[in-house]
């Protein structure tokens, strides 16, 4: 055959006949429904994937949720390069780990809603990295997404990675400890914070027995973060000094390597002059502290210190007590490794209290004045010496206070007999009363509920007489304090003290229960019926508000027989310590007049730069009194611009009778308050004795007994307006003015009138002191011929208004400080 026709043959053999491709043509008619339909089920398939699940998860609206935490690399040491978040090995080593966190996190049953991620520190030891990452949630998944099932998910990768090596790139270089995960909810602010810190990012680690100065701040940067890490088994405490008088710069310290905020210790907008030292711990080895720059830059205003505590030195070493025992602490490991104390950090103390009322010790939180750590535990179990006796605490600043159990309490939790607690601070004292019942033992426990810390708390405890808690006293139910009864003034917040009173500040005679005025009792005159206001005058009596108590403790009944050249105590210490009160022999006061050189010795005046700005009285050799709001303006805090001028009569001009002082230490009140003038006191000491002279004299203080009644005419003095809106007097004014009764004062300022404050004046006005006389004297004279102080000029409703009262600082109220604080 040629090959023309085997060609020609194999054509034919490969053409399909017609009938052939009839029969091809039914079969694609026939299965044209089939291929239909497997269309349509796709379709269906599609349309279902879509409208129940991608629909839902891309149509739905999202939330952003963020959360921050650590991880720890077993086979990478940490080096010097990572602490400096602009070296190469930093920005190498943080974007390899970036990459394997997100392909770590990927692996997750979180792949669908990751969002986006950021490694921005390093620890110490085997490379531990710190990061933050964002899932976008439905919003209807949102709630199901807690910190539980993330950390779940993604210790459940770590885990499984162990038994499968190689599985995903990140095993093949990095072997993870999957037990040092930490993982903390975060949120958006939490996030821009860190953000703006990382162009100032300090990182420290802290050695064991190492005191570390911390570098100040980036002052280009508008806020800075330091890291702190220490020792594992330790806790960090940050010690805080501000060096200026004034300053807005604003620090926050974190529970955390990052600024979370709900994992905030504490914060502070400003130097305070209240705490210019500050110690604050964080609850393990990790803190961040961070700062924000005020509107105005104020160069270095602040020290910071850091150490590593061990835990041992806290258990052996917190705050002692009275007691031997002393507090102890329990720890154990977070869950996550990390080896941070947890909230089973404890105190523990047994203690027996002895009979007897006074004082027996003191019960604090660890490290005490340090801010107590968050998640402090601390329980104390005290026995009394019988049924007889219930237990007293005595708080300063700081009161306890019944709250819901649905709301944490942001001061520390009290657990006591059952009740919850929550603390609160104040500017006020405040004493619990424990009762005893059934059993002689009884316990309190402390604990903080949240990260916010505050101040170390510290409470003084007693026994008190069950039957009898306030000998001649009123017990107050508000704040569990003694005070005196129907003496004129409500000493309880509500008032109960002067309810039901028969005689209010007068002696109420025996015989028919008539009431006479004090000045009335032991004047050698009969003024009740059988003569019960004459009796045992020269005898020890109870102690009651308005008798004068001896050194001895023994009581007099005599009124104000202090320094009147009477002997009355059987130890004779009402006279003694009576150089004082006594004026020269001699032959701004709105509707005052011109004084006499020298007629008011103890008159101060206090100036700054040359101009007076407020009075004071000397009460010492080396103390002078005046009003706390001289001194709340940030300018004029510091001792060091502070004149102060004694034996001074005459404003702009000097006299060889006066001397100036510097002044050493400047003292407030740690109850005033600005708003309400409560606790209007301030002390001055000088930078050497005075040398008293006819001209230069201390004012005689009071006894707390001292009574000045309502109705008595005192005396004001100082340079100050004599109008309202005027200018400073030059020569030292005087002015008479009638002491008020005090609910009458109370009314006519709406009840804002504290058992701190005195009221003088004239109903019709006329007589005040006014701008420039703030802190000066308000002086009384006794029938002995000595002047005690009354009070000191602290505020009112304009000057000498009509129906509006001077207000002064009680001077009977604030002694107690004032001679605590004088030593």
């Amino acid at each position: 055959m040629s090959m023309m026709e085997a060609e020609e043959q194999e054509e034919d053999v490969n053409t399909p006949s017609e009938d052939e491709l009839k029969n091809k043509g039914c079969d694609c008619v026939r299965y044209a429904p089939l291929w239909v339909a497997l269309v349509l089920l796709a379709g269906a398939g599609a349309l279902t994937w879509y409208f129940l699940d991608y629909g839902p998860r891309h149509l739905e609206s999202t939330i952003l949720k963020f959360y921050s935490g650590s991880l720890r690399i077993l086979n990478y040491q940490y080096s010097l390069d990572l602490s400096r978040p602009e070296s190469r090995a930093f920005w190498t080593e943080s974007a390899k780990l970036q990459k394997m966190l997100r392909e770590f996190i990927c692996a997750t049953d979180l792949e669908p809603y990751y969002n986006s991620s950021t490694v921005y520190a390093f620890g110490e030891g085997s490379l531990t990295f710190f990061f933050w990452f964002a899932l976008q949630v439905p919003e209807s998944q949102y709630k199901e997404m807690t910190t539980e099932r993330v950390n779940a998910s993604l210790s459940r990768e770590l885990f499984t990675s162990i038994n499968s090596t190689g599985r995903l790139s990140y095993q093949t270089e990095y072997k993870v400890d999957p037990d040092s995960l930490v993982l903390l909810e975060s949120s958006v602010k939490d996030i821009v914070v860190l953000k703006s810190t990382l162009g100032c990012y300090r990182y420290s680690h802290i050695r064991e027995e190492e005191v570390l100065r911390l570098k100040g701040p980036d002052y280009l940067a508008s806020s800075c973060l330091w890291h702190l890490h220490g020792p594992k088994g330790h806790m960090i405490k940050l010690r805080l000094e501000w060096t200026l008088p004034e300053c807005r710069d604003r620090l926050a310290m974190y529970d955390e390597a990052g600024p979370l905020e709900n994992r905030l210790i504490t914060s502070f907008y400003g130097c305070s002059r209240q705490e210019p030292v500050v110690e604050v711990l964080s609850s393990g080895h990790v803190m961040s502290v961070v700062w924000k720059k005020a509107m105005y830059s104020y160069y270095d205003p602040f020290l910071l210190t850091a150490q590593a505590v061990p835990f041992e030195a806290v258990f052996a070493g917190s705050t002692k007590t009275s007691h031997p025992q002393g507090c102890f602490f329990l720890m154990r490991r977070l869950l996550q490794g990390r080896q941070q104390r947890d909230s089973t950090a404890a105190c523990q103390v047994n203690l027996t209290l002895q009979g007897g009322l006074e004082m027996q010790g003191k019960i604090n939180t660890p490290h005490y004045p340090s801010y107590y750590s968050p998640n402090t535990h601390c329980t104390w179990h005290m026995t009394v010496p019988s049924l007889d006796y219930g237990v007293v605490l005595w708080f300063d600043a700081y009161a306890l206070r019944r709250q819901k159990y649905d709301l944490p309490c942001t001061q520390g939790q009290w657990i006591i007999q059952n009740r919850r607690l929550c603390g609160q601070r104040t500017l006020q004292a405040y004493a619990e009363r424990i009762p005893v019942v059934s059993s002689t033992s009884t316990t309190i426990s402390f604990t903080s509920q949240i990260s916010l810390t505050g101040p170390g708390v510290q409470a003084a405890y007693s026994l008190y007489n069950q039957s009898d808690p306030c000998p001649r006293e009123f017990l107050c139910s508000v704040n569990g304090l003694c005070v005196p009864a129907c003496d004129g003034i409500k000493d309880c917040p509500n008032g109960l003290d002067e309810r039901n009173c028969v005689c209010s500040a007068k002696f109420q005679c025996q015989e028919d229960s008539t009431c006479i005025e004090f000045t009335k009792v032991c004047d050698q005159h009969l003024d009740c019926v059988n003569g019960s206001d004459e009796e045992q005058c020269n005898q020890g009596v109870p102690c009651a508000p308005f008798t004068y108590q001896c050194a001895d403790r023994s009581c007099v009944k005599k009124p104000n027989p202090q320094c009147d050249s009477v002997t009355d105590c059987k130890d004779s210490s009402d006279e003694k310590h009576c150089d004082c009160g006594w004026q020269a022999p001699l032959t701004r006061i709105v509707g005052g007049v011109n004084s006499i050189e020298g007629e008011w010795p103890w008159q101060a005046s206090l100036q700054v730069r040359g101009s007076h700005v407020c009075g004071g009285t000397l009460i010492a050799d080396r103390w002078v009194v005046s009003a706390a709001h001289c001194f709340q303006d940030d300018r004029l805090a510091s001792p060091s611009i502070w004149t102060v001028y004694l034996g001074k009569y005459f404003l702009n001009i000097s006299s060889q009778n006066e001397v100036s002082f510097k002044v050493s230490r400047l003292l407030l009140h740690p109850y005033y308050e600005e708003d309400s003038h409560d606790y209007d006191v301030a002390l001055l000491q000088l930078d050497h004795p005075v040398i008293k002279s006819p001209f230069i004299q201390p004012i005689c203080l009071p006894a707390h007994s001292h009574l000045f009644e309502p109705g008595l005419r005192c005396w004001i003095t100082g340079w100050g307006a004599l109008k309202e809106g005027g200018h400073a007097n030059t020569i030292l004014q005087k002015a008479d003015v009638q002491l008020i009764q005090q609910d009458l004062c109370s009314e006519a300022y709406h009840y804002q009138i504290s058992p701190r404050m005195l009221c003088a004046g004239f109903h019709q006005g006329k007589k005040d002191a006014c701008q420039g006389d703030s802190g000066g004297p308000l002086v009384c004279k006794e029938s002995s011929g000595r002047w005690f102080l009354a009070g000191l000029v602290s505020w009112g409703l304009g000057c000498a208004r009509p129906g509006y009262y001077g207000v002064y600082t009680r001077i009977t109220s604030v002694l107690g400080w004032m001679k605590q604080t004088m030593g």
